[in-house]
């Protein structure tokens, strides 16, 4: 009878055990189809910034998107030094980068271009397109023009256009944000005025942006505008004036990871543990996809 018993509490143990487990990338059909990391907005305490890059890498993402204002004096050579020796890690690990210029990235002696990669499908140096499956990114340049009738308008419209007919998802990402809730810089209402009646027009369902150092969520129009400039750069306030019902928002160091499956995007936020305490989940959310093969 002791014998049965043991044994009976050895396989409920194990049971235990393996729904416990943790769930990894390579684990049956539950498994995302890719992940990638969004942050931005790292320029000044760099101590933070590796700390970030650290644990993003750590979530072992196939490509990072960055969301402007790499440095803060676009001048300095310096910084630029500092910058890339802080992503070294992402370098060494081949994981992909691909920024948005900030208005702290803008300079003669800028060099900003050098941090683009190589190989893009469409644009220039500060707005441009590059596809993951199905996935289509944007990177929008919110420091030249964006009115109706400037080339970089022209190319978006287009993007946008071939995207629908493409059966892409689109992810628009840039630096001065459409809709925040920072009390430093808030909703940069001209941009708002000419970017999201197109999204709208054509489908957009999430965006990422930056300029204020601060993570907010919302979702406007069926829209889901997050704000990541939580990456290294001085921290900001939150307006809770322009917080809507439903919104998220947090002061406070942070980068998000979206996992990408059949049916939708899950992004989980994280921030950094004080003290070297660890990660802690400040959001999660999801957003329908319906990807097809292409």
């Amino acid at each position: 009878m002791n014998i049965r018993r043991r044994i009976a509490q050895q396989i409920l143990l194990l049971m235990l055990l393996l729904m416990l487990a943790p769930v990894g990338r390579s684990q049956g059909e539950h498994s995302p189809l890719g992940r990638f990391v969004i942050y931005g907005d790292t320029r000044t305490h760099h101590k933070v910034h590796r700390q970030v890059v650290r644990a993003a890498v750590e979530q072992h993402p196939d490509f990072i998107v960055q969301t402007g204002d790499l440095v803060a004096n676009a001048n300095n050579a310096n910084q630029w030094k500092i910058f890339d020796s802080i992503i070294q890690p992402v370098r060494e690990k081949r994981i992909g980068y691909y920024p948005a210029r900030g208005n702290h990235d803008v300079g003669k002696q800028s060099k900003y271009k050098e941090e683009i990669p190589a190989a893009l499908a469409s644009g220039d140096a500060f707005y441009y397109r590059f596809d993951v499956q199905n996935l289509r990114f944007l990177a929008l340049d919110t420091e030249s023009d964006l009115s109706t009738s400037s080339d970089q308008y022209q190319w978006l419209e287009k993007e946008l256009k071939e995207a629908g007919s493409e059966n892409k998802f689109v992810i628009p990402f840039f630096h001065e944000a459409i809709f925040s809730a920072g009390s430093r810089h808030g909703s940069n209402t001209k941009l708002q005025a000419v970017l999201h009646p197109l999204f709208r027009q054509y489908g957009v369902r999430l965006v990422f942006q930056g300029h204020d150092h601060i993570y907010y969520r919302t979702t406007r129009d069926g829209i889901v505008y997050v704000v990541t400039g939580g990456g290294g750069a001085p921290l900001y306030g939150i307006s809770s004036s322009k917080l809507k019902p439903g919104d998220v928002a947090r002061r406070i160091h942070h980068f998000c990871v979206a996992d990408l499956f059949a049916d939708q995007i899950t992004v989980t936020v994280y921030a950094l543990g004080r003290k070297g305490s660890g990660l802690k989940t400040i959001d999660h959310f999801a957003v329908p996809v319906g990807l097809t093969a292409n």
